[in-house]
């Protein structure tokens, strides 16, 4: 489902393929930043480490880090829903 939405907002089947893979030879530095933050937030937050904090801040705008978080914060509300089997069925577009 998620890789479906990945694809309609422009990832290709050789980028999902090599970032499952963990291969980031196709990744622009703006997304690989994105990972390492993502990572970091969900992860291990108190474990950033200097090296990626100032990966992310060359890479991404004070309000790509915010927006990102914020989405985060958004999608991993939805986890406890998952792990129960109840969350939707279908993906709805959101309009903001």
């Amino acid at each position: 489902m998620r890789s479906a939405v990945a694809l309609q907002h422009g990832a290709t089947e050789d980028l999902l393929r090599a970032t499952l893979a963990d291969d980031d030879s196709l990744l622009t530095a703006e997304q690989r930043a994105a990972l390492v933050l993502a990572d970091a937030f969900l992860d291990d937050p108190a474990g950033l480490t200097a090296a990626s904090a100032e990966q992310i801040r060359s890479a991404l705008t004070t309000e790509q880090v915010i927006e990102l978080v914020v989405r985060l914060m958004q999608w991993s509300g939805n986890k406890a829903m998952i792990a129960l089997g109840l969350d939707l069925d279908e993906v709805r577009p959101q309009v903001y």
